[in-house]
Formats: C-alpha cells, structure tokens, sequence
C-alpha cells in the first residue's frame, strides 16, 4: 500500500477503491435529492441537507481523517479536500457558489485547539477556498468542551453538543447559502447544532459538508 508517505499521503490504489456516500437525508438515512433533509426530518432539523464524500468505513476516508486530525499530518488535507470539492455540485452548481455561498468550518474548543495546534475543519475550508474561492467565514465558536461524539450512543449525541455554539459577536451574513465543514458526521448533531445558530441570522440554505459519514 503506497499510503501515507511524504507527497503520496493518499495512493492511487485507495482512490479508485473507495465507494461514494450515497445522497441520502442525514435525519433518516433515506435517499434524497441532492442529499436534502426530507420534509419529516426538517422539523426536527435545521439544516438544508448533508454531502459527504464516503462512508467511514472506508479505509482511506479513516485513514485520511485519522491522520489529519489526530497525527496533524496536514498535508493530507488537500487531497481529502479535494475529494469534497468533487462532491459539493450536488448542492449547487459552482459557479453559483461562488457567488452565493461561505464556507463555516465547525469550531474547535480552544483548550482542543491548544493540544491540536490547529482546526482540521478550518484548514479544509482554506484548501476549498485556494480552490473554488468559495469565502470562509470563521464566525461560529464553541462556548463549552465537548466529549468526542464518535464515543457516544446516537441518544446522547444531541444533548452533548446543545448550546455549545455561538455566532461571534458584529456576525454580518451577506449569502444565501452557508456550508458548514466538518471531517465525520454520524448523526448529524454537531453540524445541526451549528446550523441552529446560524439559521438565528435567517439564512436561506445551510448544508453540512463532511469527507465521511459513520
């Protein structure tokens, strides 16, 4: 396996291996157009709908995010990005994110970031913006520590992240479409909980963007 060595973190072989997430509601998991939240789910949920690149299972999704976000390898973050550039015309056409859309990386706690060094979901959105220039609007932050989501029962997943954000202070929202980045999503709680501030603002659209979905 030629993965994760300097200038080759992703090989080829995983690549053309790995399966496509299905467009699906992040409440139910049934498919829907374009990955939208189905109308039984909206009422519970305030985002848009969800695009992820893979299921996690994949070996180099997990891989991926594991090195990114846990060995700070960050030079993996531009092939991973990438992947999720190829994915995002499924919420709109391009060109029209361009013009109507910002990037909201999902934010880290501070005593997170002091043990990191740095925000995988914020370094993301910096490499989609080289790409696309899609802007990227660092305007939600999180008031309180979390447990790591991966560890606990759907049950509780939505209970651990309430109230943990907060749109910072003088926000000013001038699109009609937020994206909100995150590296794994599994219930969708964080990325919901996010979209709850932010829909506070009236923003039209807020879709979630994630590279894996448990």
């Amino acid at each position: 396996m030629g993965c994760l060595r300097v200038d080759d973190w992703l090989c080829d072989k995983c690549f053309s291996g790995f399966k496509i997430a299905s467009l699906s509601c992040v409440g139910c998991g049934r498919e829907q157009p374009r990955g939208r939240t189905c109308l039984d789910c909206r009422r519970l949920i305030s985002l848009t709908g969800v695009i992820s690149v893979g299921k996690y299972e994949s070996p180099l999704l997990r891989r991926g995010v594991y090195w990114l976000k846990f060995k700070g390898i960050k030079d993996v973050a531009k092939p991973l990005a990438n992947l999720m550039i190829s994915r995002m015309a499924a919420i709109s056409p391009l060109q029209q994110l361009q013009q109507s859309a910002a990037l909201v990386p999902v934010p880290l706690h501070k005593r997170r970031i002091l043990e990191r060094g740095f925000n995988q979901s914020l370094e993301l959105c910096e490499i989609i913006n080289q790409g696309l220039k899609i802007p990227v609007w660092d305007i939600v932050e999180r008031t309180k520590q979390t447990w790591t989501q991966a560890k606990l029962p759907d049950a509780q997943r939505s209970d651990n992240v309430k109230d943990a954000f907060k749109i910072k202070a003088d926000t000013k929202i001038s699109r009609s479409k937020l994206i909100i980045v995150d590296d794994v999503t599994t219930s969708g709680s964080t990325l919901d909980a996010v979209a709850k501030v932010l829909r506070v603002k009236g923003v039209k659209e807020i879709w979630g963007l994630t590279i894996a979905r448990g």
